[in-house]
């Protein structure tokens, strides 16, 4: 079951579309097709910069007021993927960057 809140499914779209746009790519470059290429940490690479990027724009911090009381309050984190605000999933896609870059290089 997925659960996110706001616009952190972009987590996934992100890590999925880049991912596999970059596998793509490695695999008409002349990369391998029966485990990860190059283009495959490249590519995720770029959807862990572009994670952490979006959602640091998106959770930032913004001034608000409280519709009843009239308090002023701040609101963040409001995009979240499993709980987790999605900025720290940029550090997760550039970990599986790395390992899909020694796999291709291992083999």
């Amino acid at each position: 079951m997925l659960v996110w809140r706001g616009w952190g499914i972009l987590v996934l779209v992100l890590g999925a579309v880049c991912g596999g746009g970059g596998t793509a790519i490695g695999v008409a470059l002349g990369g391998a097709t029966d485990h990860a290429n190059l283009g495959t940490a490249v590519g995720l690479a770029l959807a862990g910069v572009a994670i952490w990027f979006l959602g640091k724009h998106l959770n930032r911090p913004v001034p608000g007021y409280h519709p009843q009381t009239g308090q002023p309050v701040t609101y963040r984190n409001q995009h979240q993927f499993f709980f987790v605000p999605m900025q720290f999933f940029g550090p997760v896609a550039g970990a599986a960057a790395v390992a899909a870059a020694v796999i291709a290089l291992t083999s």
